[in-house]
């Protein structure tokens, strides 16, 4: 249902807990989660009591909601929960609205200072956007969600903006300068600040890290660890300082901070034997195209491989021709495919040579990408022998990337937990 009145109903039978905290909101297309992860670190690092909300998780559902940087209890969840099944036939909350009532019961019972709350879909009607902020952030803007935020990026940027409130900051990512121009003529209709970020250049990338120099206009940092690896994480390292500097005096222990992110699937990379498994969620055209060029920044192409799945739900448009330039080896999967469906139930991912259309033969043909279409993942002993391809010394791929989806990433590192390699 659209609109926030479930959500404030909801609220005000618990006693309104999300008024016992400040609150950052964060949205955007893509890097609010990493923003969200390191703005929380920094905060905790300088002695605050954060509480973190993000969204979607890979493995389990209480990744969702941290405090002080660790995970919720699923004992103090279903106890939360329990709160508020009583109001469910009168009010007629949905899932994410539940989980955000969880989270903001828990941040209030803790006595958190602040609650660093990632959007999970749009802004204006996010069930996180009953807060009032003491601070707005905006990453950036692409197409994503078409059916539900709009068909061009400038109705997505509306929604997304929904977040802001008059006289609140809204530190604001890279955007094109057509959005730059709507999000200014926002902020002065609506008396919102909008802060320079100031700047950040990078010093070194490797598979184990990123360190950069970040300048904002009170502060140079000097030369600063970030928690993630990328060009395009520069700039939510930024935002996320950035942030930081209106909620502190002045932030400190930057590296520290960037120590303490633990967020699984953003550019995590593991070392099994002599092989690096990199697992990123990435599932749209700008944060799968960012992935992939790391990855061809980091990694010699003759010695890079990609394990792909996607979602149905995707319309990806750009990124899938561009895939031979990053990887020799390509792997394309369902990762749904072992579970069970009704009779004449589809998949909710593609399957791999739906997969392979989408992308078109003649986008990797004459390229010299070995693609592999594999049918076989139904369960733990197809999966085991599918790892055990990848990861054997035979094999050329020294580097080895799982993304495409959540979904993706879960399934893959499920199966290395189960056989003992995650």
């Amino acid at each position: 249902t659209l609109g926030l009145g479930n959500m404030r109903r909801l609220l005000e039978a618990l006693g309104f807990p999300e008024k016992n905290f400040e609150s950052v909101v964060i949205a955007g297309t893509n890097g609010k989660g990493s923003v969200s992860a390191y703005l929380a670190s920094i905060l905790k690092a300088n002695g605050k009591l954060v509480g973190w909300y993000s969204s979607p998780h890979v493995y389990s559902v209480n990744e969702r909601i941290c405090i002080d940087g660790d995970p919720a209890s699923l004992d103090d969840m279903e106890r939360a929960a329990a709160n508020i099944v009583p109001f469910h036939d009168a009010i007629g909350y949905s899932y994410f609205e539940a989980l955000t009532a969880i989270a903001y019961q828990l941040f209030a019972e803790k006595n958190v200072d602040i609650a660093v709350l990632e959007t999970g879909l749009g802004g204006r009607f996010d069930a996180t956007n009953v807060v009032e902020p003491a601070v707005s952030v905006l990453t950036g803007i692409a197409l994503d969600h078409r059916r539900i935020l709009g068909d061009t990026v400038e109705e997505i940027l509306m929604e997304k903006l929904g977040i802001t409130r008059p006289g609140v900051p809204l530190v604001c990512g890279h955007l094109s300068p057509g959005l730059r121009a709507i999000v200014e003529s926002r902020a002065a209709r609506d008396d919102i600040p909008l802060p320079d970020t100031g700047s950040v250049e990078l010093r070194d990338m490797t598979l184990d890290g990123m360190r950069a120099r970040i300048i904002t206009p009170t502060q140079d940092y000097g030369e600063v660890e970030l928690p993630f690896v990328g060009r395009h994480q520069l700039g939510n390292g930024l935002l996320a300082i950035a942030a930081a500097e209106f909620m502190l005096d002045r932030p400190v222990h930057l590296d520290k901070a960037a120590s303490l992110v633990r967020m699984p699937g953003r550019f995590e990379v593991h070392k099994i034997g002599e092989k690096r498994l990199v697992f990123d969620v990435a599932h749209n055209d700008q944060s799968l195209i960012a992935t992939t060029t790391t990855l061809a920044s980091l990694s010699p192409r003759e010695e890079s491989g990609i394990i792909l799945g996607i979602m149905r739900r995707k319309e990806l448009r750009e990124f899938l021709p561009d895939l031979g330039k990053a990887a020799r080896y390509l792997w394309l999967i369902d990762p749904m495919a072992g579970e069970s469906r009704k009779p004449g139930e589809v998949s909710e991912a593609y399957a791999a040579a739906e997969l392979l259309g989408k992308i078109g033969t003649e986008n990797i043909a004459g390229r010299g990408v070995d693609v592999v279409l594999d049918n076989t993942l139904q369960d733990f002993d197809s999966w085991n022998r599918f790892v055990h391809r990848l990861l054997s010394p035979e094999h050329p791929a020294r580097v080895l990337l799982v993304t495409g989806s959540h979904r993706t990433v879960e399934t893959f590192g499920r199966q290395l937990h189960r056989m003992g390699l995650y």
